[in-house]
């Protein structure tokens, strides 16, 4: 936002005495209100409302926790923050990947030679499906959103609902279905394919 200061703002020495002393959720605040000239009466109501609450030391926009936890935020909020897991996880596996000399068959095979509980390895496993399988669910819940489909407030609850109990049970079934090979099945299982 400094960027686009006016030239007079960035020679001036009182206007950067009188920013220091501002908080920085302020500074941008002040630098928005002192650049922008009002062009309506609704709008110069608005600034004047903003540097009244600024004065008075309110934040700009209210906290998460003065909100009730509703079902239709909360998932919104959590298919966005699971995405960026998911996103900077495969961006940081594909680095350490490439930078190592370890390809994924022998990263595989160091796993399973640790022999882990069987309940520790069904966890990760767990851990590893569900986002996958409640982003892309919810994925498919947004895309009919967008198409005018399922939003009334009855049927948003209900497709909500209906994506975690889908994403718990798919990925259940995907642990389920996922063997526990010891140590020596693995290896034969992966010089078989080695040889084919």
């Amino acid at each position: 936002m400094l960027l686009k200061l006016p030239t007079y703002f960035c020679s001036s020495r009182q206007f950067f005495r009188a920013v220091a002393f501002v908080r920085p959720q302020q500074r941008l605040l002040s630098v928005r209100l002192s650049s922008t000239a009002a062009k309506t009466p609704v709008q110069e109501f608005g600034f004047e409302y903003l540097k009244r609450q600024m004065n008075l030391g309110r934040p700009l926009s209210p906290h998460l926790q003065i909100y009730k936890p509703q079902l239709t935020w909360v998932m919104s909020g959590v298919h966005r923050i699971l995405a960026c897991i998911m996103s900077g996880a495969l961006l940081v596996g594909v680095f350490v990947f490439g930078i190592c000399s370890v390809d994924f068959t022998s990263f595989a095979e160091r796993l399973n030679s640790w022999n882990l509980w069987r309940p520790v390895t069904n966890s990760v496993k767990f851990v590893i499906a569900f986002p996958l399988v409640y982003h892309i669910l919810n994925g498919i819940r947004f895309m009919a959103f967008d198409m005018a489909k399922g939003t009334e407030l009855a049927s948003v609850y209900r497709s909500g609902y209906l994506v975690i109990g889908l994403s718990t049970l798919i990925s259940l079934l995907i642990v389920a279905n996922s063997k526990h090979l010891t140590k020596e099945q693995f290896q034969q299982k992966y010089k078989k394919e080695a040889n084919k």
